[in-house]
């Protein structure tokens, strides 16, 4: 079977070191809900080609607070100012040095580096905070670091797939912080999946789409939630490796409706289609409830956001690392679909799989409303 790129994106979880006790599980009724507020949208259906997206993969503030927005089908980086005004296009469709093929990550350095994951292309490129590409940071094509967080300087934790060894073949793939290498320096989560089959791979694909992880750029410390039977929980790392604590929460079960499997069900194919440059022929079955947690972010404080997915619209918890619930907040207008990013300039959004057209939310950030 050939090595596919996706590969390197499905994945994880279970097993880990000794775990500790987790700090008491919180009941989501005593749970008081504030309101989060969409001030701005960038992205037109029609109109100005600078403010129309094909395939939004990654948005983020860059280093000098504007918002940095990674197309994939258009294979470029657009800047735009804090007021949503385009200001730069960096990179097209191409082989030649500066451009893409299919760009599929984005991370903002803790050197203030924007690193671009684009394997079809020159690998992990870098972008400084003049805007001019820098060249290749991982001559890398292949089996690529997915999920990219910040950790320290240069550093990354990203999801990759390992090479097995002979006395325990299989497809073992870890969640690990990476020096610009292919090796990690740390392993914080790693399961093993056999590959002999379809039906293996598809559990292997069915587990990466229901895990999130992310990392604290200035701690280092990381998070990762895996699915373990559709618990709301969170293992917290040192920089190290070492388990810290865990955070949880008792909330309940939703079954998902006939309408969303089918349409969890389309999205995963087109999403796996996406990635691959080509259609897997690989259906997917979503799992019959809804996803307890879809996404984990850190403030610019340390504290941890988790999105839970049990709702219709955005539910955002927000937990010391030691793991109090501090408060959580409600965003209306919002979807099961929409994708966070949380930065010290506010909170970013965009909507993975739209009715309409794709646009970028700006979401005034707790601190701002207060």
């Amino acid at each position: 079977m050939k090595t596919l790129i996706l590969l390197s994106s499905f994945v994880v979880l279970s097993g880990c070191s000794d775990q500790a006790e987790p700090p008491g599980q919180i009941s989501s009724e005593s749970t008081e809900l504030e309101v989060l507020v969409v001030s701005d949208t960038i992205g037109v259906e029609l109109g100005d080609s600078l403010y129309m997206f094909g395939a939004i993969e990654t948005i983020t503030y860059d280093a000098n607070g504007n918002i940095a927005v990674l197309d994939m089908v258009n294979s470029n980086l657009r800047i735009f100012s804090p007021d949503g005004e385009h200001l730069r296009t960096i990179g097209r469709r191409g082989n030649a040095p500066g451009e893409f093929q299919r760009p599929m990550g984005m991370v903002l350095l803790g050197n203030n580096i924007l690193a671009v994951m684009d394997p079809r292309g020159e690998g992990l490129t870098g972008i400084d905070s003049t805007y001019t590409q820098i060249g290749v940071l991982l001559d890398i094509h292949s089996n690529v670091h997915l999920g990219m967080s910040a950790s320290g300087l240069s550093d990354i934790v990203a999801l990759r797939v390992v090479e097995s060894s002979p006395d325990d073949p299989g497809f073992p793939i870890v969640i690990g912080r990476y020096s610009m290498s292919a090796d990690p320096d740390v392993v914080y989560w790693v399961k093993n999946y056999p590959m002999a089959s379809v039906e293996d791979l598809k559990v292997a694909m069915q587990d990466f789409f229901n895990l999130s992880w992310t990392a604290d750029r200035n701690s280092g410390e990381v998070y990762i939630a895996p699915y373990e039977n559709n618990r709301y929980l969170v293992y917290h790392f040192s920089v190290e490796g070492d388990l810290l604590n865990t955070i949880e929460l008792d909330i309940q079960q939703v079954p998902r409706t006939e309408e969303e499997i089918a349409d969890e069900a389309a999205y995963l194919r087109a999403r796996l289609t996406a990635l691959n440059g080509r259609d897997m022929g690989i259906d997917l079955e979503p799992y019959p409830t809804r996803r307890s947690i879809t996404g984990l972010g850190v403030a610019s404080d340390g504290n941890l956001w988790v999105r839970r997915g049990t709702e219709d619209e955005a539910l955002l918890d927000l937990w010391t690392p030691e793991g109090e619930l501090v408060k959580s907040y409600t965003l209306p207008g919002s979807s099961l679909s929409w994708n966070f990013t949380f930065c010290s300039e506010g909170i970013l959004a965009f909507d993975e799989n739209p009715k309409d057209f794709q646009r970028v939310f700006l979401v005034e950030s707790p601190s701002a409303m207060e």
